[in-house]
């Protein structure tokens, strides 16, 4: 396609570059490069840290995103491991061999079927699971605690624009746990921030992306999350920065109502969504949630967000729509909000 005058056609890919497209679910999908080199140095550095050795690998994720591209395509080709792409047919049975040493990547919907199948993973040596792309639900928790001292996780912090930042161990319960960062990965602090204050996570590496429409990766990279940092390359995460709203002058971070939510409800499935301009407000909030199997109400998710400012609305689904990488769907969010048929609820 030509050029139209005044505007720069978008360079072209790197010889042997990979393409991935940003999974965020408003605003146009952006495209992002990563060269071989680069897949290969994630795979070293966490296939080496976090999972070991390693002859079968079960997948969740699907591997046109980085992490499914990562962890069910590039490490198991360079461990010798044979794969089973459980994300085109998630319900079918996992194909475990006695003795083997598998790997579960997982997404949230992952764990789930983890449940279920776990009869099948008990044949094997050894699990390691790696989580990534949204927060883990309350069933990879019960999943630990039930396979205590068989199964092994770890969460990774990262995006397709900057690969993997930080991990943590995932436990038998829920918590707040720091994240350690890789050790490739430079932490760009604010000098002028006060030392227990939150800051904006911001960070420089040799695995940051090249976007689509530039000749090279950029110099660091605004995750968008916001952090208080425990020590130099440790950090707690406290929200998004596009998920901090002001309700009557009260700081709310989105990320922690969805945590108490899931933590208080675990059978009810639970998101949050910016709603600015709230009439009442300022600036508010709404609750979407779905039973699974709890008997949750409304009145539950008034109690269980008891500490902070009330949500402007709440609203029932049949299912909180995410996307493919299992984190909310705010476009279909807002849409459902649309077709309310006489506005949003109000609580009070």
């Amino acid at each position: 396609m030509t050029a139209t005058a005044g505007t720069a056609s978008a360079p072209a890919a790197p010889r042997g570059a990979l393409g991935f497209e940003t999974s965020g679910s408003t605003g146009a999908a952006r495209r992002w490069f990563r060269l071989p080199e680069q897949m290969e140095r994630e795979v070293e550095l966490i296939g080496g840290r976090l999972v070991g050795p390693v002859d079968h690998v079960v997948s969740y994720a699907p591997p046109r995103h980085l992490f499914g591209a990562l962890f069910g395509e590039w490490l198991p080709r360079r461990a010798g491991a044979r794969v089973h792409q459980a994300w085109a047919d998630p319900f079918a049975p996992l194909p475990v061999s006695p003795g083997e040493r598998v790997l579960v990547v997982c997404v949230p919907m992952a764990w789930e079927l983890l449940h279920r199948a776990w009869p099948a993973l008990e044949r094997a040596a050894s699990v390691v699971a790696l989580h990534s792309s949204a927060a883990p639900p309350p069933t990879a928790h019960g999943l630990i605690r039930r396979a205590a001292g068989r199964l092994r996780a770890h969460e990774i912090l990262g995006s397709t624009e900057t690969g993997g930042i930080a991990h943590r161990p995932l436990g038998p319960e829920p918590d707040d746990g720091g994240w350690q960062a890789f050790p490739d990965v430079t932490l760009l602090r604010d000098a002028g921030a006060p030392a227990d204050g939150t800051e904006d996570l911001v960070v420089r590496g040799p695995r940051l992306a090249r976007p689509a429409v530039t000749r090279r990766p950029p110099d660091r990279w605004a995750t968008g999350d916001l952090v208080r940092f425990t020590g130099p390359r440790t950090f707690r995460l406290v929200g998004r920065s596009g998920s901090l709203l002001k309700v009557n002058g009260r700081r709310v971070h989105l990320t922690r109502v969805e945590e108490r939510l899931r933590a208080a409800l675990p059978g009810t499935e639970c998101g949050a969504l910016p709603l600015p301009g709230d009439p009442l407000a300022g600036e508010g909030y709404a609750v979407f949630w779905a039973r699974r199997g709890g008997r949750a109400g409304v009145a539950d998710i008034r109690a269980a967000l008891r500490d902070f400012p009330a949500p402007s609305t709440v609203v029932e689904l049949a299912a909180v729509p995410r996307t493919a990488t299992g984190k909310p769907d705010h476009r279909s969010l807002v849409a459902a909000l649309e077709r309310l048929p006489s506005g949003p609820r109000r609580t009070r």
